[in-house]
């Protein structure tokens, strides 16, 4: 499993409807099988987490609360407080750190803000909170016989940041889902914020919600209310902008479908997007100039796959409502086949591998 040993479980808790107790744990054979989960640090809501890169230091946001923390990591996976707790905006719900372990990124879903936190060098500990400037919607003002949603179902307009990814030439993109928006950012080490560079705008009510990295620096979009993946390729001078996209589905939209998140195959020849409602991981072949189509679709094996991981050849999937995760085995062309294993655990919403250093 190329290092990893363990893999850290967000979840909601009951403050959000859900099951879970705080952020678990899952241990990890080497043959992917996954040990029973267990509570690291109980917490309401961790519905995102990442692990620093360096230090054995985790982060979570707090959705209902709208907090993010620090946690750091025992030998065993315990985890205990580092720091305060910092104040996030409203449903945060994703962090994303940086590789050089300078900063971390929440973005939140309820408020639309884009937060820049500050992390000591040494420790890992948060230390300072910075918000990124809000964003606009590009299609205020046009007139409404002007605009389709692609879907009768669609949410009334306002800011709601979902993502953020770290791109390859250390710039920031975040997804903004209700106002159709990917923005990229510039971080100021001077400064200590963020910079806003260049919007990218998506079709009216397409919703882009979760980002891919392909191994070629392309970037895969999933959009939540169209349930359909873009494709953004970079130019000459670096700025990304929309090559194409493609139905994650050949059936029709479903009322209350909606995509969660995406990811690409090591080789980037395959796009894997979990779909809710309709409770199937819909696989994609990347085709010429990378644009995607639909290639097969797989039941989840439980209700509402929110997140998924892939990891060797084994492909996880939390499945929020089911309480469960689903492991699938990857045949050699990289498509899900059985379900190898199901791993109760309470609402989970998140998975995200956790690489141990070797002592």
């Amino acid at each position: 499993m190329g290092g990893v040993t363990r893999i850290w479980i967000g979840g909601y808790t009951s403050d959000m409807a859900g099951t879970a107790r705080g952020i678990a744990s899952v241990e990890v054979a080497p043959d992917g099988t996954l040990g029973t989960p267990k509570l690291a640090a109980p917490m309401r809501s961790p519905s995102f987490v990442a692990q620093h890169p360096s230090l054995p230091v985790l982060y979570a946001v707090g959705e209902k609360d709208g907090t993010f923390r620090a946690f750091r990591i025992a030998d065993d996976g315990a985890l205990a407080p580092l720091g305060r707790v910092f104040a996030a905006g409203a449903a945060a719900c994703h962090v994303a750190v940086d590789d050089g372990g300078r900063f971390a990124v929440v973005a939140c879903w309820g408020s639309g803000q884009v937060i820049l936190y500050a992390l000591d060098p040494e420790t890992g500990e948060i230390t300072g909170r910075s918000d990124a400037a809000a964003a606009s919607d590009p299609y205020a003002g046009v007139p409404e016989t002007e605009l389709t949603a692609p879907r009768p179902d669609y949410a009334p307009r306002r800011s709601r940041a979902h993502f953020a990814q770290l791109l390859p030439n250390g710039q920031l993109l975040t997804t903004d889902l209700g106002f159709d928006l990917a923005r990229v950012w510039t971080y100021d080490a001077g400064a200590g914020g963020l910079e806003l560079d260049y919007e990218i705008v998506f079709p009216f009510g397409a919703g882009p919600r979760h980002v891919a990295l392909a191994p070629n620096g392309r970037l895969y979009v999933d959009c939540e209310y169209a349930v359909s993946v873009f494709v953004l390729e970079p130019a000459i001078d670096g700025r990304y902008d929309i090559a194409g996209s493609s139905r994650l589905r050949r059936a029709p939209l479903q009322p209350g479908e909606a995509a969660a998140h995406v990811s690409v195959s090591p080789d980037g020849r395959l796009i894997y997007a979990t779909i809710r409602k309709s409770d199937v991981i819909a696989v994609l072949a990347v085709g010429e100039r990378g644009i995607p189509s639909p290639l097969a679709e797989v039941p989840s094996g439980a209700a509402w796959p929110r997140h998924h991981l892939l990891l060797g050849s084994r492909l996880y999937v939390a499945n929020q409502h089911g309480d469960e995760i689903t492991a699938f085995a990857l045949d050699g062309d990289g498509m899900p086949g059985e379900i190898v294993q199901r791993v109760p655990t309470g609402a989970p919403t998140a998975l995200v591998p956790a690489l141990v250093p070797a002592r």
